[in-house]
């Protein structure tokens, strides 16, 4: 009886090791496809948002996002001739007039112009220890030199300091503006597409070894 036991015990034993290898072999399959899912499904409604709102419920969600879509395209197309300059150009001109949302405005258009192809180059990758010592975290420098930053007594604070922005994961446009020592970060090879890369996918995608020594 004794031994029946054993070996039933073990077979129960070895049931459940199989059924944890599959469950978290299944996990390792789906979870992946779940945050590309929920990614995409994430960027199809901010960018379908507007034409959501504007129509409510009666536009489903998926033609809400190409006709946003299109007319992304055409605003770009019409910000490269003159007369869409032109209109661009007012717009602008009236933001930076309105108090409170001239400040929003250049942020925001400072921010979305750093991750642009056009201005990469001024942004570069580091590791900072954040949010507390000994937790590094991966962030761009904004600017090298700080000034402006002073205290109650008129002193000057930011002597030595750089900005950092730290994105988050998996949307590396949202995140945390920090003052840190210029000799508290570590500069890294990696280019801005593969910090990127490794945000977006929380450090699966790593640089391949090989191309940092070449």
């Amino acid at each position: 009886m004794t031994e029946k036991k054993e070996k039933k015990g073990k077979k129960e034993n070895s049931l459940l090791k199989h059924l944890k290898k599959d469950f978290f072999y299944g996990l390792i399959v789906i979870l992946p496809l779940i945050a590309t899912i929920w990614l995409v499904w994430f960027i199809i409604n901010i960018i379908s948002g507007p034409i959501s709102s504007i129509f409510g419920q009666k536009i489903p969600v998926i033609i809400s996002f190409f006709i946003s879509l299109f007319l992304i395209a055409g605003i770009g197309i019409a910000a490269r001739n003159f007369l869409g300059k032109l209109i661009l150009n007012f717009i602008e001109d009236l933001m930076h007039r309105i108090p409170v949302v001239n400040t929003i405005y250049k942020s925001s258009k400072q921010l979305v112009h750093a991750f642009t192809l056009k201005d990469r180059q001024f942004l570069s990758a580091v590791l900072v220890e954040y949010p507390r010592k000994d937790v590094w975290a991966l962030a761009f420098v904004t600017s090298d030199f700080v000034e402006g930053v002073t205290d109650k007594d008129g002193n000057d604070v930011s002597k030595g300091k750089i900005s950092l922005f730290v994105p988050t994961t998996p949307n590396p446009t949202s995140g945390y503006f920090i003052f840190v020592n210029r000799e508290d970060v570590i500069p890294l090879s990696m280019s801005i597409d593969e910090s990127i890369k490794m945000l977006m996918s929380a450090g699966v995608l790593i640089p391949s070894k090989k191309k940092n020594e070449q």
